[in-house]
Order: C-alpha cells, then sequence, then structure tokens
C-alpha cells in the first residue's frame, strides 16, 4: 500500500463532503419549496421505503473489500472480483422486493410507480461502492471525495432540470436514477488505476457471501434501523407529517453524515493497527467528536426555527421541535460511530449485530408507542433513545472485546459543559434565540477549557496530523495506550 497522509486525505474527504451536503442542503430546499408539503412527504416516503432495503444489494461488501486491500494486498483482486458479481445479484433482487413489498403494505399512502423509481435509483447508485471501496482499501480518501463531489454536482444539475421543467415527483426521482448511472461510471474509471488485472485463484460467490454475511447483516439492520421512522410516519400519519418530519431530519442526517466521515477513514487504520493497542488517531477522533458534537447540537437546538424558515418556508417552522430533539441525536451517533468502525475492523463485527438488531427493535418499538401520541415529534425522540442505546452499547463493547476502556474525567467534563449550557439555553430564551444561544456556547466553551477539556496539545496534534503522517505509521503508533483518550 503506497504511502499516503491520513491527515491530508481525510482533510479533503471532510472538505469534499462539506460541499456535497451543502449540494444536499440545497437539494432539499429546492424539494421542499418546489413540492410542498404534501409532494414531498410522498417523495420522502417512496425514498424512504427504498431505502429500507439500500444496503441489501452491497451486503456489506465494500467492507470485505476494504479490509481486503488493507490486509491482503496481493490477494484481494480475488474479493473484489467476487464482490462485483454477488452484488449484480443482490442488486436484482432488491430491485424486485421493494415495490412487492410496498404493496403488500396495509396502506398505499403513494403510487407503486414512485417506489420503483426510488428502488431504481438506489440500487443503481450502489453499483458504484465496490469500487469506491477499493479506493477507501488504499486510503485514497481523495479519489473517493472527488468522485462523491463531483457526482453531487451532476445530481444537482439534474434535479434542477426536473424543477425547471416544471417535473412533479416522477420527473425529481427520473432526474435522481440519471445522477445514478453517471455516479456508477465515473467510480469504476476513477479506481481502474488501482484494479490488477492479474490472475487470480477464484473466489465464489457463496463464498464472499459466507465472508460479508455478519458486515452484511449490520449493513441491513443500520439500514432498517435509520429508516423506519418514515416508513412508520407514512403507515402511522400523513404525508404532510413525513414531509415535516423530513426537512427536519435532512439537515441532522448530513450532519451525522460528517462525523460517519471520519468513522470511515478510521477502518482500515483500525484493521492494521495491534489488537492490543488504540492508535493516537483514534483517540484524538473520539476527543473532537465529543467536544464539537455538543456544540453543534446547541446551535441547532436554538436556531430550529429560524433556520427551517430561512431554509424551508414558513410552512416547515412546525417542524422545529422535530430538528431540537434531533439535534442531540447527533452527538450519539458521532461518538458510536467510532466505536463501531473499530469493533468491525478488529473482528467483532457479530457483535456490533448484536448491537445495530437491539437498537433497531428498540427504535421500532419506542415508534409504534410515540408516533400516535405526537406525530413527528414521536419518532425524533425514537431515533434519541436508540441513538444514546447504541453509544451505551458500542462503549461497553470496545471496553470488554477491545480493551479501549474510556476514562472517567472527560467524560464527566463533557456530561457537565452539556448539561450546564443547556440550562443556560433554557433560562436565557426569553431574551431572544440569538443571544441565549450565544450564551450557552460562551458556557460550554468556557467550561471545557477551564476543565482542560481541550488542550493546546490538541491542537498541535490536529495540525500536525493534517501536514503529514502515513497511514501505516500511524497504525503502528499505538504510543502504548490501551484506552480512548479524553472524549
Amino acid at each position: 500500500m503506497s504511502e499516503v497522509s491520513l491527515g491530508r486525505a481525510t482533510l479533503l474527504l471532510l472538505l469534499c463532503r462539506v460541499g456535497g451536503y451543502a449540494l444536499a442542503l440545497v437539494n432539499s430546499i429546492i424539494l421542499a419549496r418546489a413540492l410542498g408539503a404534501d409532494r414531498l412527504g410522498a417523495y420522502a416516503y417512496a425514498m424512504g421505503l427504498a431505502a429500507l432495503f439500500g444496503l441489501l444489494p452491497n451486503f456489506g461488501l465494500n467492507t470485505v473489500v476494504t479490509r481486503a486491500v488493507a490486509q491482503l494486498p496481493n490477494t484481494w483482486n480475488a474479493t473484489f472480483r467476487a464482490a462485483i458479481r454477488a452484488q449484480a445479484w443482490l442488486a436484482g433482487i432488491a430491485l424486485v422486493a421493494i415495490p412487492v413489498f410496498a404493496a403488500v403494505l396495509p396502506a398505499q399512502p403513494v403510487p407503486i410507480g414512485y417506489v420503483v423509481l426510488a428502488a431504481l435509483q438506489m440500487t443503481i447508485g450502489i453499483l458504484s461502492w465496490p469500487y469506491l471501496a477499493v479506493l477507501a482499501g488504499h486510503s485514497r480518501f481523495d479519489r473517493v471525495a472527488t468522485i462523491e463531489l463531483v457526482a453531487g454536482v451532476l445530481g444537482t444539475a439534474a434535479l434542477l432540470g426536473a424543477v425547471v421543467l416544471q417535473g412533479g415527483v416522477v420527473a425529481v426521482l427520473s432526474a435522481h436514477v440519471l445522477a445514478s448511472v453517471c455516479a456508477v461510471l465515473m467510480a469504476k474509471r476513477v479506481a481502474q488505476p488501482f484494479l490488477d488485472p492479474g490472475l487470480v485463484t477464484p473466489v465464489g460467490t457463496i463464498a464472499i457471501l459466507r465472508q460479508a454475511a455478519p458486515f452484511g447483516a449490520v449493513a441491513v439492520a443500520q439500514s432498517l434501523y435509520t429508516r423506519m421512522d418514515i416508513l412508520l410516519l407514512g403507515q402511522m400519519a400523513s404525508t404532510v407529517a413525513v414531509g415535516l418530519y423530513s426537512v427536519a431530519y435532512k439537515p441532522t442526517n448530513m450532519i451525522v453524515y460528517l462525523g460517519g466521515t471520519l468513522a470511515v477513514t478510521l477502518f482500515p487504520l483500525m484493521a492494521m493497527a495491534p489488537q492490543t493497542g488504540t492508535p493516537i488517531p483514534f483517540q484524538q477522533a473520539m476527543r473532537w467528536l465529543g467536544s464539537v458534537g455538543p456544540a453543534v447540537a446547541l446551535v441547532l437546538t436554538g436556531f430550529a426555527g429560524p433556520v427551517l424558515q430561512l431554509l424551508y418556508g414558513a410552512e416547515y417552522v412546525a417542524a422545529a421541535p422535530i430538528l431540537a430533539v434531533l439535534a442531540w441525536s447527533v452527538v450519539a451517533n458521532w461518538l458510536y460511530a467510532p466505536l463501531g468502525t473499530a469493533l468491525q475492523a478488529r473482528g467483532q463485527e457479530r457483535w456490533w449485530l448484536a448491537s445495530m438488531v437491539g437498537a433497531l427493535l428498540l427504535n421500532g418499538a419506542v415508534n409504534f408507542w410515540a408516533i400516535p401520541r405526537w406525530g413527528g415529534l414521536g419518532a425524533a425522540v425514537a431515533t434519541l433513545v436508540s441513538e444514546a442505546f447504541l453509544l451505551s452499547v458500542g462503549v461497553l463493547l470496545a471496553g470488554r472485546s477491545l480493551g479501549m476502556v474510556s476514562p472517567f474525567k472527560p467524560i464527566a467534563v463533557g456530561l457537565g459543559a452539556t448539561a450546564l449550557s443547556g440550562v443556560v439555553l433554557w433560562v436565557l430564551q426569553g431574551e431572544g434565540t440569538g443571544v441565549a444561544t450565544l450564551a450557552a456556547l460562551v458556557v460550554y466553551v468556557g467550561f471545557l477549557i477551564g476543565c482542560k477539556g481541550i488542550t493546546a496539545a490538541d491542537m498541535r496534534f490536529v495540525f500536525g496530523l493534517l501536514r503529514g503522517g502515513s497511514v501505516s505509521a500511524m497504525a503502528s503508533g499505538a504510543a502504548g495506550s490501551s484506552r480512548i483518550g479524553s472524549m
């Protein structure tokens, strides 16, 4: 594997994904204003229903390919070829299964044609993942970032074309299909120089599926877990409720992906790291995600109403309480994502699967209880509860299975700063949104600095990481630590 700066590649990936998420946010604004709450709800329901099966066609194959590239530089090509074959079969199965599943549900809030188009764009788009996995295994996240950003630009252009032509939901979904085709072709072209055309001992389709099964089960459980709320809202509420929930979910979901981006870049690092050590980059990732997450949640909570009105219009301000609750689920997600990555990279994927299944069952139970009572707000509460559950289980599993035990002091400092700033935000809400939010942030940052939750050493480390440092060097640089650093 070539020596690649993890810091620079990660920074570039983050910057390009910020650009991609900005485009996704623009897309959501265009859709909300062009379709209105009712048609937006129909669109979101079709996309959410398809996304329930979103990771089935891949079935964890991308994770197997990434790990093979990182650990087996001389034999991974056989794994890649088998993964391509297996995914083609799984994509075809999903393309048939999604509309059939939609047809047998008790309620039919949208035409089946919407669901078919949503399924088509999803199954086509996922065909690019094995090529992206090869790039990730080589730690070429710069190439991954470029593909994603260009694909985002093409997707926005296609969406604008559909809206300008005054198309409805069908036109928008067709634009997504076109963008997915372009993304697959581009990913294949960019990954081509990294593919080894040499002869290899073939790996059978059944064998690769058996190897990928634990990762695939995690992927399926996570797909169901993240999309169940949209499905249940569509079945138990109205398309308007789905539309309101989707606009609140969109900003927080994009922020979740930012934390997930950092977790993804840690996978090859953790796969190569000694089993008894915790690399310094992982410790620092946990520290920064734990410090920045509550600050982001405070801002989203304080400015929920103004943000929704500015982005989507006065029709969607009613979703402000939903956005405030979902904002705090971001904090838990940012912290358990690296833990899940570490567990899967070090052979603990079955335990993480059990955690995801538990979160899925908990999410469904809370949704069934809360949606009839509170609608979209109930779905948001279910998300927050299940995300907190995953964080708790992730911490316990990392400590038991990997010896990555979190020290008490940084956790106490983070919780104390969050609780105190939350009280300030609540007490000063009568003084205005800006004053209350700014005061809460000042209290939060001040508490962290005063209790050494953020230090000058942290800043020096981050700047040094961005200036260089190869993946292999950092993988071996566990620095004798068996504990996660301050969160």
